[in-house]
């Protein structure tokens, strides 16, 4: 559709960041404007685990990871890996991550996530009825496993951390994994257990009716690639694709 030349609120991103945020802001009366290249709900957020994660409070930055990044830069199989030509650009960002990595960084960055994870179970169920997506949610709960014990016990700070913030996980002999997960393997794996994580069945379903609660409360919707942002003193001015936006307020839900 046609985008106005002016709204209130402009959102640049139609993932489930903007999709949500759009459609609290509409219930809340405003006037709101979705912009994405793409058809809403389908890029990152339709195809993912579709978990609902209360309890990942721990920062990718902390000390266990700390401890393995020399065998993990070293290893071109793991997760963590560097182009050695951009070494001197990632300096800044490398020493921000191992600082941030250290004990007390990371419990105050801990500190910071459970803070914003506390109310999304809340959050999403009372936004399921609201949106008509009170099927696609499941409260099955998710399952750690350390395949060996010294595994389990390099997790112990996370455990204690979570504890600390009120995340409520139960730690699995291997006889209780084996019941609570008849189908995996026996390896005497150890477990902890998330029982009240929820997990969307179908994320792309769930994109559908964030956009269709959104749009039945007036949300409208770009297609075009914002390329300009320019903070005026009446508004923000956006750009891109022959589209010309003036907006008081602007969200940036664009991911990565």
């Amino acid at each position: 559709m046609a985008a106005p030349e002016t709204v209130e609120i402009a959102i640049v991103g139609a993932g489930v960041i903007g999709l949500a945020t759009a459609l609290r802001l509409a219930a809340e009366g405003r006037e709101v404007l979705l912009v994405d290249p793409n058809e809403p709900g389908s890029g990152a957020s339709f195809g993912n685990a579709g978990t609902i994660a209360e309890y990942a409070c721990m920062p990718v930055g902390n000390p266990a990871v700390l401890r393995a990044l020399p065998k993990l830069l070293l290893d071109p199989d793991s997760p963590f890996s560097l182009r050695w030509p951009a070494l001197f650009q990632l300096a800044p960002w490398l020493v921000s991550f191992v600082r941030e990595s250290l004990p007390a960084a990371t419990r105050a960055n801990a500190l910071a996530l459970a803070g914003l994870l506390a109310e999304a179970l809340p959050a999403w169920e009372e936004m399921a009825k609201e949106a008509d997506m009170v099927d696609l949610l499941r409260r099955n709960g998710c399952l750690y496993l350390y395949r060996r014990e010294s595994g389990f016990a390099r997790a112990a700070g996370g455990r204690a951390l979570r504890a600390g913030f009120g995340v409520h996980q139960e730690v699995l002999t291997p006889g209780e994994v084996a019941a609570l997960e008849p189908s995996l393997p026996t390896t005497g794996a150890r477990g902890l257990y998330f029982p009240d994580s929820i997990n969307v069945t179908d994320p792309k379903t769930l994109m559908r009716r964030l956009l269709d609660a959104g749009t039945a409360r007036g949300v409208s919707v770009a297609q075009a690639a914002i390329s300009g942002l320019q903070v005026e003193a009446d508004g923000v001015r956006l750009s891109g694709c022959g589209l010309r936006i003036k907006a008081n307020t602007v969200v940036i839900a664009a991911g990565a």
